[in-house]
């Protein structure tokens, strides 16, 4: 469809260049007259247009992601048609894809470069399969890397809402159910994201290529999908030796044939992973002291990408309106009493600072009578307390609508914390608990 560079789509959208396509439809380079700003439109292949099964598949891409606001999502501007021209307009991404960082390195990734790539794209995941939407074709050229340093996850044509099967997807990265047709489910990212994690560790190696002496097909994709299906996924330490078990572990949990052997939630996977890497965070709250600062080496990632400057990856939370003053005592981590518990920001609003856990509790939400006010929009007004009594403190839920997480699990009821935890509250705010 190059043929369409040049025109303009409702005298609105001048279609600069073309710049991709995909098995459903073609991607250009445009401008937007009345924003005055650079976007992609993404247009359905005019084979298919007439199709009703694949103009509803890409009307349902439009909308879900018109309700998927989250700053790690490419954010969609409006379905549209003109004539037969049916087409979607996006964010424009100025930057590279992950597949492309891959290609281009050749060796694998870090630990630390692994991790901060996590720690977005399963916040973004976490945020879909809150609303029940999965995104079924999770892998690193649907992983766009903005030379700004964000992150962001792109390509919901396949995506699925809860209790729908999924067949459709990207062969090396579908999991088992994909191909058997089965319900998907938050597993089946978790799976596609675990073959994303090995090919980065690995160099660019995938664990089923098709070409197990044992597969069963005739096509490449029947004889991958026989391997993900009937296969041990191989030792990612064959291709990187200095891959620690415990990080193998995580990946090979995360590929498990059995869904209900993996990972329940993205962010218990993020959680895993970073405990198993040598410098993830549990290991520097036990051996650093109590009241150090994060160095800015722990709270940003450097990724090079091709024929780009380098990136620093990190989670980019939504535009917010200038954090309001909080009845919690707020300091820098530096100088807090030793025995006084206390929550240190380990991202967000409060990165860095700590709040002191008063006698009797801490309210924490977007209202005004929270002890600990969050401006973040993704914060219930009463969405969590911490309670604080002589036997302990403990977090508890308040009813918020995304949650309350602590190492990555959602709290049920009354959790008492340990010293380290890290409790979650909306999508970019988190809080270690110390009392030592």
């Amino acid at each position: 469809m190059s043929d369409l560079v040049g025109q303009s789509l409702l005298q609105r959208y001048f279609l600069r260049q073309h710049v991709g396509a995909g098995g459903m439809a073609d991607v250009y380079a445009a401008w937007d007259h009345l924003r005055s700003a650079k976007v992609a439109v993404k247009i359905l292949r005019p084979d298919l247009a007439s199709k009703p099964r694949f103009f509803r598949m890409f009307a349902k891409e439009a909308e879900l992601l018109s309700d998927l606001t989250h700053p790690n999502i490419v954010r969609l501007y409006e379905f549209d048609q003109q004539d037969d021209i049916a087409f979607i307009v996006m964010d424009w991404v100025d930057g590279a894809n992950l597949r492309q960082a891959i290609a281009q390195r050749r060796k694998p990734f870090s630990l630390e470069e692994t991790a901060g790539l996590l720690q977005t794209i399963t916040s973004a995941l976490h945020y879909a399969h809150q609303k029940s939407v999965y995104h079924c074709d999770v892998k690193p050229a649907n992983i766009l890397l903005h030379e700004d340093g964000r992150v962001l996850l792109t390509d919901f044509g396949v995506a699925r809402l809860a209790a729908e099967q999924g067949g459709a997807g990207t062969p090396p990265y579908m999991a088992p159910e994909q191909f058997l047709g089965e319900r998907v489910d938050e597993r089946t990212d978790i799976y596609a994201l675990g073959v994303t994690v090995y090919e980065m560790l690995t160099g660019g190696q995938l664990p089923f290529r098709g070409t197990n002496p044992d597969s069963v097909g005739t096509t490449t994709k029947e004889r991958i999908g026989w391997e993900h299906v009937n296969a041990p996924a191989p030792s990612p330490r064959l291709h990187n030796r200095t891959l620690p078990t415990a990080v193998e572990a995580v990946i090979l949990r995360a590929l498990a044939k059995r869904r209900e052997q993996r990972f329940d939630t993205a962010m218990e996977l993020r959680e895993a992973f970073d405990i198993a890497r040598p410098t993830g965070r549990y290991q520097r709250v036990r051996t650093a002291a109590s009241q150090e600062q994060p160095t800015s080496q722990e709270r940003t990632v450097v990724i090079p990408l091709p024929k780009l400057p380098k990136i620093n990856i990190r989670f980019e939370p939504a535009p917010q309106t200038p954090a309001r003053p909080v009845a919690a005592r707020r300091q820098p981590a530096r100088g807090l009493l030793l025995g006084k518990p206390y929550l240190l920001g380990k991202s967000g609003e409060f990165a860095s600072q700590g709040v002191m856990v008063p006698e009797g509790g801490l309210g924490i939400g977007r209202g005004a009578q929270s002890g600990l006010r969050l401006s973040d929009r993704s914060v219930s007004r009463q969405h969590a307390r911490i309670v604080r009594t002589k036997r302990g403190v403990y977090v508890r839920d308040e009813g918020s609508s995304l949650g309350t997480y602590v190492n990555g699990r959602q709290v049920r009821g009354p959790m008492k914390l340990k010293h380290g935890d890290v409790i979650r509250i909306g999508y970019i705010n988190e809080f270690e608990f110390r009392e030592k």
